[in-house]
């Protein structure tokens, strides 16, 4: 599928023969090669284009390809997809493995510009287009960590070790698709190729100065998410603590107690087997002993 692009007006169309100004197309991965094959792109060249992370900028002679993971700022772990933009001036080719969708948003974008369409307008509000829903998830993401912080403080919650890893984890992707995305654009407002006019150029240096405060905003969220698992592994110690110290504290009250069971355990004769209150002067000594080791530790605030 074509869109030609001429005086503020886009026209769809179902083929082209190249000579046009202001020509975009947009095919399924299954038709690159062939695509490339009639526009005369090398097949190597697109092949390479695919594997890729989330963001990827190659400048060759005379075009530009650029690799881009549509990613789900609903659901971070997932994708809406990829794609492959084929750049030359005044034409733009799309392969990608979800052809409708990527449609939709062009002519979305087509939309939106109205008569001051342009194709390099339209490329540019294709790149802001991927990181338009990102607030949804930074809310998101912050809610979720105050949620936790304040559950920890009041309710003192004790199993949150999954929260902090799923919090981590999607933070993880939103910085490495960040830390791409930027340097996509840095290397495309050096436009190499001269394939955008100086407006478009000033529009794309804009996106970049957002994306890298959509960036540090990761970083800053990345630390907070930090902090609250240093809180959390905190009352963990303090929890630990707090059972040690019960341990010992019985360990120690007891003590006494298992010195007087090994004192008269030993196989000696003792004069006081054969008392008549031998039995019960033993076990005056040991409640005197326990009273008197939990006055002690009462006196001395231990417990």
């Amino acid at each position: 599928m074509y869109y030609i692009i001429r005086n503020g007006v886009w026209q769809k169309k179902s083929e082209a023969s190249g000579q046009e100004e202001g020509l975009m197309g947009i095919f399924p991965y299954e038709d690159m090669l062939s695509c490339g094959k009639k526009w005369g792109i090398t097949p190597e060249i697109l092949e390479d284009a695919r594997r890729f992370s989330y963001a990827r900028y190659d400048s060759f002679e005379n075009f530009d390809c650029v690799s881009l993971e549509m990613l789900d700022f609903r659901n971070i772990l997932l994708s809406r997809g990829s794609v492959i933009l084929y750049l030359e001036k005044g034409k733009a080719f799309f392969f990608t493995s979800k052809i409708e969708e990527v449609n939709s948003l062009l002519e979305e974008c087509m939309e939106t510009l109205g008569e001051r369409v342009t194709l390099n307008r339209m490329i540019y509000l294709f790149f802001e287009m991927q990181t338009k829903e990102d607030d949804i998830a930074f809310d998101g993401i912050e809610k979720e960590i105050m949620d936790l912080e304040q559950a920890l403080i009041a309710t003192g919650k004790r199993d949150c070790v999954s929260e902090i890893i799923s919090l981590r984890k999607r933070l993880m992707v939103l910085k490495k698709y960040y830390e791409q995305f930027l340097n996509v654009l840095d290397i495309l407002v050096e436009n190499e190729n001269g394939i955008f006019d100086g407006k478009t150029l000033r529009s794309f240096k804009m996106l970049y100065r957002r994306t890298e405060r959509r960036f540090q905003n990761v970083l800053n969220l990345r630390e907070y998410v930090t902090q609250v698992r240093e809180s959390y592994e905190a009352e963990v110690d303090i929890s630990l603590n707090t059972t040690m110290k019960i341990f010992t504290v019985v360990t120690t009250i007891f003590l006494p107690l298992t010195l007087i069971v090994g004192w008269y355990g030993m196989n000696f004769d003792m004069p006081e087997y054969d008392w008549k209150y031998g039995y019960l002067f033993v076990t005056l000594i040991s409640v005197v002993c326990i009273l008197a080791v939990i006055a002690i530790f009462k006196k001395k605030k231990w417990f």
